[in-house]
């Protein structure tokens, strides 16, 4: 790997590790005022529906520019965001729309940045090598943050020790930010093809675009609901954080061993390892939720998901060299974004009328089956690109 991709790979970490430290806190935080599962939904809502459109923006900045502008950007909105709710403090609810836009201005900045200089500072040899390095680190960065601030939390009354993590993690932001400074990448000089950034260009792609919004389904929603889960079942944020810990370190130690172990003709059979798993994963929290079936779940996939996001994301980038678009990079991750967000924005918007209709544990139950199911349907189309899985060129 070259210079400038490890100076990513730290940048992700250190990124992974400030958002391990705040953000399923955040979450925890606004539960905490409310006790509304519907509003921990719209904020979460809100951040998914403004990625899309920053991610346009951001494609345009990049085209212009290069990918290190919006990198920027995202990381400034972050520290933004944590400087934002250190201020409101208490009344954060009250800022709630705004705060799920500012998040989402920062997601949609960086993860563009992020995905398109991923596929400029790797190949088609080493980017499997690359994917698992950042699992595996983000995994470490990941195992230590939240154990750091529940610990930290838990020596404070109230809201103290949130607010001690939070300035914490807008030091980390700011720090970024100067780090940032160091990368170096060519200046693309170009103009935005919306059909690319929009359509579904070719057979290949138009599969990744419908095993990415079906991943959209479950990708993050379930991570906030495991988490208020995990609050509501111990009434302990140090507990949130040993759980997380558990998987985040299950979890790097899977990502190092897919790196290491599943070679091109492995790529289907691991897609298939990752999607069952990880809806096995759901099942007893579907009969029952309790601390032994969210320990269960917290286990089983952190062990399974990255047999199946390392294909994903390899193949995703693996699937635009075939197409011999590399210089339409920026575009593809537009259009890679438009699908997740768009399966995260249906996903939640389900869930949101699910929690109106009712408040019966139940609902919350059947919709984890439901959002279960979506990795097996994406890992169905996934594994048609065969040749792309063996590495073939186009």
């Amino acid at each position: 790997m070259c210079k400038d991709a490890k100076v990513l790979l730290l940048v992700n970490t250190l990124f992974t590790f400030a958002m391990g430290l705040s953000n399923i806190f955040v979450n925890v935080f606004f539960w905490k005022q409310t006790n509304d599962f519907k509003v921990i939904v719209i904020y979460n809502m809100m951040h998914y529906i403004v990625i899309p459109i920053i991610f346009l923006l951001a494609g345009i900045i990049a085209k212009a520019k290069n990918g290190i502008w919006p990198l920027r950007f995202g990381l400034l909105a972050y520290a933004l965001f944590f400087g934002v709710i250190l201020l409101v403090g208490g009344k954060g609810i009250g800022y709630i729309y705004a705060l799920g836009i500012i998040h989402g201005i920062g997601s949609g900045f960086y993860w563009l940045a992020f995905n398109t200089l991923c596929f400029d500072y790797t190949e088609v040899n080493n980017r499997d090598s690359f994917n698992g390095f950042n699992g595996s680190c983000s995994g470490i960065a990941m195992a230590g943050a939240p154990i750091t601030s529940a610990f930290i939390i838990s020596l404070f009354e109230g809201t103290t020790g949130y607010n001690v993590v939070f300035a914490i993690t807008l030091m980390i932001f700011l720090l970024l930010i100067f780090i940032s400074i160091t990368l170096k990448c060519k200046n693309y000089a170009g103009k935005l093809n919306y059909k690319k950034a929009f359509l579904g260009n070719c057979e290949e792609w138009r599969t990744i675009r419908k095993s990415t919004v079906l991943w959209g389904f479950r990708d993050v929603i379930i991570v906030f609901i495991i988490n208020i889960l995990i609050i509501e079942n111990t009434k302990s944020e140090l507990s949130l954080g040993q759980l997380t810990l558990v998987a985040s370190l299950l979890s790097s130690a899977t990502y190092i061993f897919v790196q290491r172990a599943i070679k091109p003709a492995r790529r289907r059979l691991s897609i298939m390892i990752g999607s069952l798993g990880s809806f096995f994963a759901i099942l007893g929290l579907a009969v029952e939720v309790k601390y032994i079936t969210l320990l269960l779940y917290v286990v089983l996939d952190a062990l399974f998901i990255p047999f199946f996001i390392i294909q994903l994301s390899s193949t995703t980038y693996n699937v635009i060299n075939r197409a011999h678009d590399e210089d339409m990079r920026i575009e593809y991750m537009i259009n890679k974004d438009l699908m997740l967000n768009t399966g995260r924005i249906i996903s939640a918007g389900i869930l949101l009328i699910l929690l109106n209709i009712s408040d019966d544990p139940s609902v919350l139950q059947g919709y984890l089956i439901f959002i279960g199911l979506a990795p097996i349907v994406s890992a169905y189309f996934l594994s048609k690109l065969k040749k792309v899985l063996l590495g073939e060129s186009g």
